[in-house]
C-alpha cells in the first residue's frame, strides 16, 4: 500500500478547510442532496463528500456507507488532492498503489473508485466528491467532466455559508444554526446573541480595512467562546456569537477575557490606552421573538444605534470598564 505524500501547501490547506467550519457537523441536506443525485446519475452504490482533515477523512456526506470517517494514510481522496483533475481508479486490486489496502480487501471491499478534488476558490484541495464501486468500471471523458462539475458545485454549498474573509460562517449560515435551534422550543433552545462592533479600533473612515483586525477578532471569539453554536461575521465591522445556557460555561468571564485580549491583540486609535468595543446581548423571549428573524432585526437595530452615538473625541470613549459595565447592564 501507498501512503498518500502530503500537499505542498499543507499547512494553508488545512487551515482553509478548518477557516470553512464544517468538520464535524451534523449531517446536512444541501450536502446529502448531491450524494444521492450523483449516486443515482453514475449508479454507483457509494458516494461520498470526503474532506481531508490532517490525520483523516471525514465525510460530510456518505451515500451507501455508514462510517463518518477513516485514517488518512489508507484514503483514496488523499491522493486525489494532489491533482486537479479526477482520480481514477478502474480495479483497486491491481492497482499497486491500492491492492493491499485495507478499505480494498475488506470492507467496503473497494474495485473502483474516482474522486473529483473539492477546489476552493484560493486554490487548496479540501477533499473530493467521489464515486465507490465494488466491482472494476470506468468512466468516459464526460462522464469525468460531469463529476468534476458536481465537486464544483459541492464547493460552492460549502463556501456560501462561509465569511471568506475571517473564516467565521456568514449571516445566512448563523441564522440557519439559529432557526434550528429554535425548532427544538423555548424551553429546550436558552438561546442568546451576543453582539460585537469592532468600527471603534479605527483611527478613521479610512482605516476601515477590517482584514487584519476582523480576521484576529474572529479567532479571539473562536477561543474564548468554544461551545458557541455558531460564531459569525455579519459583515462590516460586526460580528455574533450564538449561545445556548451552559451552567459549566461562564459568558459573562468570555466576554471579559476577549476583550482584555483584544486590547492586547488588536492596533487601535487612542493614546490613553483606551479601547472601546461594543458588547450587546438579544435573549430569545416566546413573547418578543416569532423567530430567528425577530433576534436579527433587534440585533441590527442595537448596531444601528451604536453606530450613530457621536464619535467626538476617541481620548473621551468610554474605557474598557464602561463597556463591560454596559454590557452586564443590556444582558441583565
Amino acid at each position: 500500500m501507498q501512503v498518500p505524500e502530503l500537499p505542498g501547501n499543507e499547512t494553508a490547506r488545512v487551515a482553509t478547510l478548518r477557516s470553512l467550519n464544517i468538520l464535524d457537523t451534523p449531517r446536512d441536506n444541501r450536502f446529502d442532496r448531491y450524494t444521492r443525485i450523483t449516486a443515482r446519475i453514475f449508479d454507483m452504490p457509494i458516494v461520498l463528500i470526503s474532506l481531508v482533515d490532517d490525520g483523516r477523512q471525514w465525510f460530510k456526506s456518505a451515500e451507501g456507507l455508514d462510517v463518518e470517517e477513516t485514517s488518512r494514510d489508507i484514503s483514496f481522496c488523499a491522493h486525489a488532492i494532489l491533482g486537479d483533475d479526477v482520480l481514477e481508479v478502474p480495479n483497486a486490486r491491481r492497482d499497486p498503489r491500492f491492492f493491499d489496502n485495507p478499505l480494498v480487501v475488506e470492507q467496503p471491499r473497494i474495485r473502483f473508485y474516482a474522486g473529483a478534488p473539492l477546489e476552493a476558490p484560493n486554490g487548496h484541495k479540501l477533499g473530493t466528491l467521489c464515486v465507490i464501486d465494488r466491482v472494476p468500471r470506468q468512466l468516459s471523458d464526460e462522464e469525468k467532466a460531469m463529476l468534476k462539475n458536481l465537486a464544483d458545485m459541492v464547493v460552492d454549498e460549502m463556501i456560501s455559508s462561509a465569511d471568506t474573509e475571517t473564516g467565521l460562517a456568514n449571516r445566512d449560515a448563523q441564522m440557519l444554526t439559529g432557526a434550528r435551534c429554535l425548532e427544538k422550543g423555548a424551553d429546550a433552545c436558552k438561546l442568546s446573541m451576543l453582539l460585537f462592533d469592532i468600527s471603534d479600533v479605527f483611527a478613521s473612515p479610512a482605516d476601515t480595512d477590517l482584514q487584519k483586525p476582523g480576521t484576529i477578532f474572529a479567532e479571539l471569539l473562536r477561543e474564548n467562546f468554544p461551545v458557541a453554536k455558531s460564531i459569525a461575521h455579519l459583515g462590516g465591522h460586526h460580528f455574533c456569537v450564538l449561545l445556548k445556557e451552559d451552567e459549566a460555561f461562564d459568558d459573562t468571564l468570555a466576554i471579559n477575557r476577549l476583550c482584555a485580549d483584544a486590547k492586547e491583540s488588536l492596533h487601535y486609535d487612542g493614546n490613553d490606552g483606551s479601547l472601546s468595543i461594543f458588547v450587546g446581548c438579544v435573549q430569545y423571549d416566546a413573547a418578543n421573538y416569532n423567530s430567528i428573524d425577530d433576534m436579527f432585526g433587534e440585533a441590527d437595530g442595537m448596531f444601528s444605534r451604536h453606530e450613530k452615538q457621536p464619535l467626538a473625541k476617541r481620548r473621551g470613549r468610554r474605557r474598557l470598564v464602561d463597556r463591560l459595565v454596559s454590557w452586564r447592564k443590556t444582558i441583565y
